[in-house]
């Protein structure tokens, strides 16, 4: 840019749509989403990362919405490695993360980021207005990316009111 950095991290958000109702971020009955034929495929992000490569970028970020709910996720992970990338992360809600994730470290992912708001399932569940069953699945995902991306995995958490007086146990 004209201060002579050089950026080398791109963001792609992959999808509106989000299997929580998080309280401040979405309403609960949902929004309205673009439909499928307005979201770029996975040919025009390959195509758009690989302008990015070209201009120095080495990291892609993965984002949403809820990016695991695309479906076409590992090949266009696979994909974007096949760029040479040093980095491709995706930052999720976990949910779902545990049934994808060797696919996708096998994939290329390096580094994942999970949005956790509360370590009390009952918390949980009133923050995202979903079962507190989901708390166990985010928290096994958490583990298992210990396991598969070891020190490579980050813990996103929104401080609200409702959560503020866990902050020291995260």
């Amino acid at each position: 840019d004209k201060f002579g950095r050089k950026h080398s991290y791109l963001r792609i958000s992959l999808s509106e749509k989000c299997s929580l109702r998080c309280l401040y971020c979405m309403p609960e009955d949902g929004v309205p989403v673009q439909p499928e034929s307005h979201l770029l495929n996975n040919d025009e992000i390959i195509k758009l990362a690989t302008w990015f490569v070209e201009q120095g970028v080495d990291k892609v970020r993965l984002t949403g919405g809820e990016p695991l709910l695309r479906k076409d996720l590992v090949n266009l992970v696979g994909r974007l490695r096949d760029l040479g990338l040093e980095q491709i992360g995706i930052t999720t809600n976990g949910v779902t993360l545990s049934k994808h994730l060797p696919e996708l470290v096998q994939a290329g992912l390096t580094h994942v980021n999970i949005s956790l708001d509360s370590l009390d399932p009952e918390k949980f569940a009133r923050l995202t207005r979903r079962p507190p069953s989901y708390h166990a699945r985010v928290m096994q995902a958490i583990e298992d990316c210990a396991d598969y991306l070891p020190f490579r995995t980050k813990i996103n958490c929104v401080v609200l009111p409702d959560n503020a007086d866990e902050l020291q146990n995260f």
